[in-house]
C-alpha cells in the first residue's frame, strides 16, 4: 500500500492509484450511488486539500484523480458530458469501479 495515503483514504484510493500506475490508459466503469454510470479514463492523479486554511482544525490534505468521461452509460441528473473531467477522491468515491478485465477496485 502507498504509505502516503491517510488511513481514511487507503482502502479506496490505493487500489485505484495502483491500477492506474500499472495501466495508465485503462478505461474504468464507474457506478455512483445516485445511479450515474460512466466509462472514464485517468487524466492525472494529484494531492489536494479541502480549501480551508492550513491552521483550521478541519483542514485536510488527500489524494485525488481527475478522470475523463469517455462514455455515459446512465446520467440520472443530466449533468455529465463526454470529455469532461471529474475528480475522484475518497470523499466522493464511486459505489463501484470496475477495470476492463472485470476486476472490482
Amino acid at each position: 500500500m502507498n504509505k502516503y495515503f491517510s488511513n481514511e483514504e487507503k482502502q479506496m484510493m490505493d487500489r485505484l492509484f495502483g491500477s492506474i500506475n500499472k495501466n495508465p490508459s485503462e478505461v474504468y466503469i464507474l457506478t455512483f450511488s445516485n445511479g450515474d454510470v460512466i466509462e472514464a479514463q485517468a487524466d492525472t492523479c494529484f494531492e489536494t486539500d479541502n480549501r480551508l486554511d492550513d491552521d483550521d482544525p478541519n483542514y485536510e490534505e488527500y489524494h485525488a484523480c481527475a478522470m475523463e468521461v469517455v462514455r455515459i452509460i446512465a446520467d440520472k441528473n443530466k449533468m455529465l458530458k463526454e470529455g469532461q473531467l471529474i475528480e475522484i477522491n475518497y470523499h466522493n468515491y464511486p459505489q463501484q469501479i470496475i477495470d476492463s478485465q472485470g476486476n472490482v477496485l
